[in-house]
């Protein structure tokens, strides 16, 4: 009887240790067939150059921390033909190259100035890893903004895609 125990034991252990030795060896002919891309998309914002303002009281811009964004800030356009250049460059940090899909405006009323963009826009244009890019946004006065002491405040976003 406790013999015939053992060899029950025993097989049951043998059994449990092909299983375990089974699957070990499916896991590992599965992963070593399969191959993985380090391969990223990332165009991030790294400067601000120097800001010039004609008839415009105050101006400034600030990258975010994550370097995704671009808050401009200017006070008082004065007179018609006034205006703040705010000269930025992006660069290419990730490992494929990026075109430029889409460019975001968030929080500007568009009613009364315009934002205009000079040296970048949505073409074919690609954008190679390590590569950057320097160009201007513009804001001038639309209507006629006399005695208007506002202060103005909005966010771009650029969006790529691989190129």
């Amino acid at each position: 009887m406790k013999r015939q125990s053992l060899l029950i034991v025993l097989i049951v252990l043998c059994i449990i240790t092909m299983a375990v030795g089974y699957s070990i060896f499916r896991t590992n002919a599965e992963v070593s067939g399969k191959t993985s891309s380090a391969k990223n998309l990332e165009v991030v914002f790294t400067k601000i150059g120097q800001i010039k303002r004609e008839g415009c009281t105050k101006a400034s811009a600030v990258i975010s921390e994550d370097k995704k964004t671009v808050t401009i800030n200017f006070e008082s356009l004065n007179y018609n033909g006034a205006y703040a250049d705010f000269p930025i460059t992006l660069k290419n940090v990730g490992s494929i190259p990026a075109k430029l899909y889409s460019i975001n405006q968030y929080g500007l009323d568009d009613d009364k100035v315009n934002v205009s963009y000079t040296g970048i826009g949505i073409t074919d244009l690609v954008l190679n890893p390590g590569d950057e890019k320097e160009f201007n946004v513009r804001v001038s006065w639309k209507h006629d903004l006399k005695d208007d002491n506002s202060n103005y405040k909005f966010y771009i976003k650029f969006n790529y895609i691989q190129g």
